[in-house]
Parts: C-alpha cells; sequence; structure tokens
C-alpha cells in the first residue's frame, strides 16, 4: 500500500516540481527585462544634460530640457496603462514598446557619434522613442511578472513580496551600473581603450545592447508564461471613467473635474514648447496651467459623494488628490537631482586623484549616495524606526506620517546643498575645465571649484530616504484604492503623478529661476534655488495635510486586506457646492477614528445621487 501511495504521488511532486521551475524562470526573465531597462535609461537620462551642454545649450536649458525628458517618459505611462487593458493586452503592449526602445537607444547612439553630433537624430532617440518605450512599459513589466505567481499556490502574498523586493533590487543594481560606470564613460571616455570623444556613442550602444537582449529574452521567456499573463480586456476600461465624468458634467464639481482632466495634455504641450522657446509668459502660463490642473482635480475629487453610488471609477478618484500633492511635493525637490544637483557637482572637484589629468566622475556618479541610501535604509526604517517611533510615541507612524517625512528629508537635502554651495563659492577655483560642466565661450568648460564633489553624496543620499518613505506608500495607496480591472490604468497615473506633474513644474521653475543658474555657478546664486525649493515643499506639507483627510487607508476585517475609503471630513465639504442631498451620512470606518457606522438615509442618499449629478 505505501508502494502504491508513492507511485500515485509521484507525478502529482513532478508536476509541482515542473510547475515551481516554470515559474521561476519566467519571473528570471522579468528580472533581466528590468535591469536591462534601467541600466539603458539612467544611462541616458543621466547624461543628456552633459551632451546638449556640449553642443551649446545653456545650463537652464539643459536642465529644463531634462525634465522635459522626464515628463515625456512619465506622460507615455497612460499609453502603456491604457494599451494594456485593452484587447492589445500586457504581453503585446511590453514587446511592442521595448521593440521601439530598443530603436532609440540605437538612433540616439549614431546621433552622438564624434563624426556625427546631430541634435535632431538625439532628440528623435531620446525625447521620441526612449521615452515612448521606457514610460509605456513602465506601469506593466511589474504587474506582468507578478501575474507569474499562482494564485492558488501557497504563501502568495509573501511570494508577492519578495518578487517586488528583487525586482526592486533589479532597479537599483541597474542604478548602480548606469551611474558608475556608463555615465561616467560619457563624458571622459575609458582611456586607453575609449577615447574621451567615442564615450557617449559607446555608453549609448551599451544601452542599446542591452535593451536588446531584454527584447530577446522577453520573447526567450515565452513559453514559460502562465497563459493568464495573456488575457485581455475585450474592451478599454478608459471607457466607463469618461461616459462617468461625462454623466455628472451638469454638476459644478463634474464642470471642474472635466476642466482639470481636460487640462492635463494641455500643459504637456506647453511644458514642451517652454522647455525649446524660453519665454517669460510661455513660463508664467506653464507654472499657471499646472497650478490649475492640480486645483481642479483636488477640489472635483477630495469627495466623490456627488458623483453618486461609489463604484470601481469612484473608487479610483477618491486617491487622485492624495497621489497627486504627495507626488508632485516629494518629487519637485527629487528632480534636482538630475539638474541643480548635477550642476553643482560638476562645478566641484569631480577628480579621482590631484593630478591635473586625473580622470574626471560624471556628476551623475554621485546618484549611487541616493541608490545605496536606499538599499541602507529600508530595512532600518521599517524593522527599527518605525518600530521604535511607535514604541516611543504610542502612535502607528502612519502613511501620512511617512510623508511628512519623506517630504523633509527632501527639504533637509535642499538645505545641506545650499550650504554646500556656500563653501563651494568660497572655495579657489582650479585651472582644470570639468567635463561635464557647461562650455564657455571660449569653446572650454567652466573650471571646477577646489571643493570635493564627494560632498555632494549627504543630499543625494536624503533624497534616497525620502524616496524609501514616500514612494512605497503612494504606489501602494494606489494598488489598493483601484479597482482590480483598473490597477493598470492608476498606477499608470500614479507614475505621471509622480514624475508628469513635477517634471513639468521643474520645467517652468528652472526656466524662471535662469538667472540664478548661469552657465558658470560663481556668477549666480544657486543656493537661492534651493531655498525656493524648500518654500515649495512646506507649502506642499500643508496642501497634503488638508487634503489627505479624504480618504483613509482601512484594514478590512473580512479578507485582511486594504481598502482606501472617504472620510467623513470629505463627504462634508461636498456640502457647501452640491444639493442637499449629497451630505451623505457616516461609512464604516475600521481605522485609528475607530468605528462609525453607515446609516441606511446614508444609503438612500446614495441611490439618488446618480439622479442629483445629472439634473
Amino acid at each position: 500500500e505505501v508502494r502504491q501511495q508513492q507511485q500515485r504521488s509521484a507525478p502529482a511532486a513532478v508536476a509541482t516540481s515542473l510547475a515551481a521551475q516554470t515559474m521561476a524562470m519566467s519571473i528570471f526573465f522579468i528580472m533581466v527585462i528590468e535591469l536591462c531597462e534601467r541600466t539603458g535609461y539612467y544611462t541616458i537620462s543621466s547624461s543628456k544634460k552633459s551632451w546638449l551642454q556640449n553642443q551649446g545649450y545653456s545650463n537652464s536649458m539643459s536642465s529644463s530640457l531634462s525634465s522635459i525628458f522626464g515628463l515625456l517618459s512619465y506622460v507615455s505611462c497612460f499609453l502603456g496603462g491604457w494599451l494594456a487593458e485593452t484587447p492589445v493586452g500586457r504581453y503585446r503592449t511590453i514587446l511592442a514598446l521595448v521593440s521601439c526602445y530598443v530603436v532609440g537607444c540605437f538612433v540616439a547612439a549614431v546621433s552622438t557619434h564624434a563624426g556625427i553630433e546631430s541634435v535632431p537624430l538625439y532628440f528623435l532617440g531620446t525625447f521620441v522613442l526612449v521615452t515612448l518605450g521606457s514610460g509605456g512599459i513602465k506601469p506593466n513589466v511589474s504587474t506582468f511578472g507578478a501575474d507569474q505567481l499562482d494564485p492558488s499556490g501557497p504563501n502568495l502574498e509573501q511570494k508577492k513580496e519578495t518578487f517586488f523586493m528583487y525586482f526592486y533590487l533589479m532597479v537599483n543594481v541597474g542604478c548602480v551600473i548606469a551611474f558608475g560606470l556608463l555615465a561616467n564613460i560619457c563624458t571622459s571616455g575609458l582611456p586607453p581603450l575609449i577615447p574621451k570623444e567615442d564615450g557617449f556613442f559607446f555608453a549609448y550602444m551599451i544601452a542599446g545592447a542591452l535593451m536588446a537582449i531584454a527584447l530577446a529574452m522577453f520573447l526567450g521567456g515565452t513559453p514559460f508564461y502562465r497563459k493568464e499573463s495573456f488575457q485581455t480586456n475585450s474592451t478599454s476600461v478608459l471607457k466607463p471613467c469618461i461616459e462617468r465624468l461625462w454623466g455628472c458634467r451638469s454638476h459644478l464639481l463634474g464642470k471642474v473635474a472635466i476642466i482639470g482632466w481636460a487640462l492635463m495634455p494641455v500643459l504637456i504641450v506647453v511644458s514642451v514648447v517652454q522647455a525649446f522657446i524660453p519665454s517669460d509668459a510661455l513660463t508664467m502660463v506653464s507654472l499657471l496651467l499646472d497650478l490649475i490642473c492640480i486645483g481642479c482635480l483636488c477640489a472635483a475629487h477630495r469627495s466623490n459623494a456627488w458623483m453618486g453610488k461609489a463604484d470601481a471609477v469612484t473608487r479610483c478618484l477618491d486617491v487622485v488628490p492624495v497621489l497627486l500633492i504627495g507626488n508632485v511635493a516629494f518629487n519637485v525637490l527629487y528632480n534636482a537631482m538630475s539638474t541643480t544637483f548635477y550642476s553643482q557637482s560638476c562645478q566641484m572637484d569631480t577628480r579621482l586623484g590631484s593630478g591635473a589629468d586625473a580622470m574626471q566622475l560624471n556628476g551623475a556618479f554621485f546618484n549611487l549616495a541616493d541608490a545605496i541610501a536606499i538599499i541602507v535604509f529600508t530595512p532600518l526604517i521599517t524593522r527599527l524606526f518605525c518600530p521604535a517611533f511607535e514604541r516611543i510615541t504610542g502612535r502607528a507612524f502612519d502613511y501620512n506620517l511617512k510623508i511628512y517625512a519623506g517630504v523633509g528629508a527632501a527639504m533637509a537635502a535642499h538645505l545641506v546643498a545650499a550650504l554646500l554651495e556656500f563653501g563651494r563659492e568660497n572655495a579657489a577655483v582650479l585651472d582644470i575645465g570639468s567635463d561635464c560642466a557647461p562650455l564657455q565661450s571660449d569653446g572650454e568648460h567652466v573650471r571646477m571649484s577646489g571643493m570635493s564633489a564627494f560632498w555632494m553624496s549627504i543630499p543625494y543620499a536624503l533624497i534616497g530616504i525620502g524616496e524609501v518613505l514616500v514612494n512605497p506608500v503612494l504606489q501602494s495607496v494606489a494598488y489598493q484604492g483601484a479597482d482590480p480591472s483598473m490597477r493598470s490604468l492608476i498606477q499608470a497615473f500614479n507614475l505621471f503623478a509622480m514624475g508628469g506633474f513635477p517634471s513639468a513644474i521643474s520645467a517652468a521653475l528652472t526656466q524662471a529661476t535662469a538667472s540664478l543658474v548661469p552657465n558658470d555657478l560663481n556668477e549666480g546664486n544657486l543656493s537661492m534655488v534651493y531655498l525656493i525649493n524648500i518654500a515649495f515643499g512646506a507649502v506642499g506639507c500643508l496642501a497634503y495635510y488638508f487634503l489627505s483627510g479624504s480618504v483613509e487607508l482601512q484594514p478590512d476585517e473580512h479578507d485582511g486586506e486594504s481598502k482606501v475609503v472617504q472620510s467623513e471630513s470629505a463627504k462634508q465639504a461636498t456640502i457647501a457646492l452640491g444639493s442637499p442631498e449629497e451630505a451623505a451620512a457616516p461609512r464604516v470606518l475600521l481605522g485609528r477614528r475607530g468605528p462609525q457606522h453607515e446609516t441606511k438615509a446614508a444609503h438612500d442618499v446614495e441611490a439618488r445621487a446618480p439622479e442629483a449629478c445629472q439634473v
């Protein structure tokens, strides 16, 4: 009997082992794709400012264009998120956009060749093809990877946590390769193997080769992917969102919401135009459109009771204000790493050694401090600081406190950078041009100051600490706040709020403060720019405090998962702007405010609300 039982169980054990190996292989392919993609993206994003400066673009203009590169990348997230939720599906969306990415890298490489140096070709490769490919696959690759986990298998949540941990590790490994090696090759070459004039061409060819490997790996993994990964939606999930908003257009807040959403493509176009055509008028228009768009969306969706009974659409819209303000407050400060932090680093002593001909590091090299801080402080914050805070204060270190702490860390980074700038301005100017600094009128690079650029590791690391506190929180809110059928779409919006809106604002602020950041920082006032950014962060925290009461992330007693619910204060805010019928009674809140019960009258109000928004 024992022998017969073993014979019967043997095929099942083999099948289980085979399924586990198949899952491991499919996830391995996804990890390699992410590693290659992040290496290629960071190589280009970290070096484009220097290449544009070599072509005659000013310090402020190249910084503004760097922000536009990020803006366009995050705009493409909408395309990728939308395509993935249509009959095209996630698999074909990734395949098509990775192919676009490969072509863009090679076009950019050709454009930087010493014998060509074509600015139009460079813009085609980087600002069109690379941004389209990178942003388009961003909301899909991690989701596609998580889809390979068998939902019927044991310890699913633990496996998901492990997957995302290693996925994020691949992001930082790519960051280390790009900033630690390829970015330096771009500006300084790798003598005697790679001449300085061929640095950009070689590094971009490596980026293109890595993306070609990513494409081949993705195709090679096709037989290993779960068949459920290839499932598609029969219709686009964007359509019901548009219909829902348009159906409520007669309501005052419906009009405000439509204006906010309609302004998004307009501000994108204006932001791009003002980056290429510097104009005080365009800069002011761009900033004004940013503020109006964000203000309309926050005002309309702070409470969605005016839209009627809660459904998948309103559930997604509930988190819009928190995602917008939290991301903008932090990421406008974060964007300094590729603009003002970079410029400041490049005008400090970037040499490895003391000789005049010593190898110089690219200013982007110090982004490594950001990546290292993320790796080091992630376990420290989750396992040490948060529990210690809760023991000492007796209150949970909740999502809102993490946002405030993260923005506070970014503000501290700008304060430290301002103090370092005072030190740099008082240091002696060396008779050595910085390879990553702008060109002067005599054709030589701006000379570096006698203060080590390694001091810039401090503000970069502080930004990394802020990332640990802010980005995972907002990604979690976006994931848990979205209906399962709309998760790619709401993640695309979160990514745009993370990179699109902040990049548009950063580009406008860069143009507005251009006189403070000339090619030679010794002739400007970079410290004042940092103080302006600190003030922006403080205003962002105040706005977040006002809006964060609109939703609460609460654990569900039945399934153990979290869900986003509207707070009572947000609902009451609707009374002044809508009809009395829209003043709903309290819902059930299961968080730190204690249980509150929704009355029958509230159900009656919700039943009448759809008619109210049609009036």
